[in-house]
Order: structure tokens, then sequence, then C-alpha cells
């Protein structure tokens, strides 16, 4: 799909879908009333609700990819990304299928990426769905030792427009082709959460930086994902996840991994033994353990996720 034209970089748009008909308007809209064109390329995870049938027949500008079974973030994703740097694609835009961007979000996001080499990953910030205040959840990366300086400028209404940051959610990922030549796309390992994670410890690992910029913004409507959902199986497997996201993480060694690994769980171990919750703590040694075996399997993994994507696209 093209949106207004536009001379500068080219910029593909990767959504991936599941159940996503409550937001899929305002996802798609806000692409089409882009200042900045953007090529779209949506690839849908089997939705039942009739997510993709709808793409077809009211927005036959964007590129479905319809998936027989839910592949996940990363997967899917990645069957975008691949397509997008094959086409040409100099920037990727990464966006939930719960966001919606505003009419200058991309080109401001591309005019500040121009500027800045270093950084392979720029965010806007993140309101949510009503725009009445910023996603809570994002506000956690901006904090002043995540991201130093930025609510200081803010408050003191003297903000700059590029402010390095050491994480940043996946919602709304502006990252040049150059990234995911250099250090590969998500890791297939994570089928849900945790992806971005791995992603980021890998920017950190090959010398790019991350960047939010308070000029550009998103809406992410994600305040109807109950916190009802964290029983103990959900935290059980959020826990995994946070297992493997330091299992892999390049920039440790796996010895270093073992006492990171050690020094997360164990507090949870302890905890759930002085409230007696024995199964749990088994559990949580069972993850441990995992974690020591995943730590020397894994270690040179972000080298792999790296050759896979070389070969991939030749």
């Amino acid at each position: 799909m093209k949106a207004n034209s536009t001379s500068g970089p080219s910029v593909t748009t990767i959504i991936a879908t599941y159940n996503s008909m409550k937001w899929i308007d305002s996802c798609l809209n806000s692409l089409i009333q882009s200042e900045y064109s953007t090529n779209v390329i949506i690839v849908d995870n089997n939705s039942t609700d009739g997510t993709a049938e709808k793409i077809e027949r009211e927005f036959p500008e964007c590129e479905l990819i319809k998936k027989t079974e839910n592949l996940g973030f990363a997967k899917a994703n990645n069957i975008g990304i691949k397509k997008a740097l094959a086409a040409g694609a100099e920037y990727i835009f990464l966006l939930n299928h719960d966001a919606w961007v505003k009419n200058d979000t991309i080109q401001t996001l591309v005019r500040i990426a121009k500027k800045h080499q270093k950084c392979g990953i720029l965010s806007p910030m993140h309101l949510n769905g009503s725009g009445s205040k910023l996603d809570f959840l994002f506000s956690t990366y901006i904090q002043a030792g995540q991201c130093p300086g930025l609510l200081s400028d803010l408050y003191l209404r003297q903000e700059k427009e590029y402010y390095p940051i050491d994480n940043v959610n996946a919602a709304a990922w502006l990252v040049h082709r150059n990234l995911f030549l250099q250090i590969g796309l998500f890791d297939p390992l994570f089928h849900v959460y945790g992806e971005d994670n791995n992603f980021v410890n890998r920017v950190h690992h090959f010398g790019y930086e991350l960047g939010v910029t308070p000029k550009a913004s998103i809406y992410h409507d994600r305040e109807y994902r109950s916190n009802k959902l964290k029983d103990e199986n959900r935290s059980y497997q959020d826990q995994k996840r946070r297992m493997l996201v330091i299992a892999l993480n390049p920039n440790q060694t796996p010895i270093q991994r073992i006492f990171t690994l050690f020094r997360k769980i164990m507090s949870d171990v302890m905890r759930n033994l002085q409230s007696l919750r024995i199964g749990i703590a088994l559990r949580n040694i069972t993850v441990f353990f995992q974690g020591i075996f995943y730590s020397f399997k894994y270690r040179n993994r972000h080298l792999i996720v790296k050759k896979e994507l070389q070969l991939a696209i030749g």
C-alpha cells in the first residue's frame, strides 16, 4: 500500500494480526492518512474473528499474508521483514495491531533517524488508546535511570528531539534495514513476549543504540489486558520467557548468565517457600536448571540468528 507521495527513504510497515477486529480500522486508516508514504505488509496469524477477510475486503492496498496457524509475534513479523528487505525497503516500521499512528509520526521518525546513524531502533512516545496519558508500561521505560534527561527536560519544557534509551517495547519501532542485516531478525525461539528484549540485547551487543523521540507519538490501546490473567501458570510461563532472555543474552558469558538467573529466580524460590507454595518453588528451580542448560547450548545463538537471515536473503 502506498499512502501519500513522499520523497525520501522507503518505509514498509509490518503488522502481525491476530483477532484484531477491534483495532484494524484505526491501525490501517492511520497509515493511509500518514503524511509519509509507507507500504504495508500484514501477516495474519489465523484470526478467527474475520480480521483477514475484513482486510481483504476493505484494505486491498495492503499486502496480506494469511497463515494457517498462530505463528506468534516473532515468526509472523519475520515473514514480513524478510519480504520488505527483499523488496529493498530502507526502513522497517514495526507496528502492533492494537496501535495506530498520527499523521506526522512516520515522517518525524524518519527525519530524526537519518540524523542518528548509531541508532538502530527509534521509538515514538506511546500514548494510551484515548490519548489521555502515556501508556503505563511505556512510561516505565523512560524513567531517569533508563532514559537519562527525558523526564526532566519534558517537565522543564526544553526537550530535545532524541534521547538514548536502554530498552523499549516493540509496539512501534522504526528500524533501518542495515540493523537487520547486521544482527538478524527476531529469534523464533520466542513465541509471544520476550522476543523484543532478546532483540534489544543483540542491538547493544553489536554496538548500536536505541532511541526515543518526544517529537513523535502513537496510540497503543492495551488497557484492556487484565491483570486477572496473571494466574500461576501465566506467571510460570512469564518466568520461562525471562529465563530464555537471560540465557540468550550475548552481552554476558554463560557463567555470568547463570549468576543472573540465580539472582532473579532464587528470590522467587525463597518467596514461594516462605508462603508454603512448594509446587511453585519446585517449578522455579526447574526453570533455573533449564536456564543453565540453555546458557551453554545457546551461547552463540546471536550469531546463528544473524547467519540465518544472511542465508535467507542471499
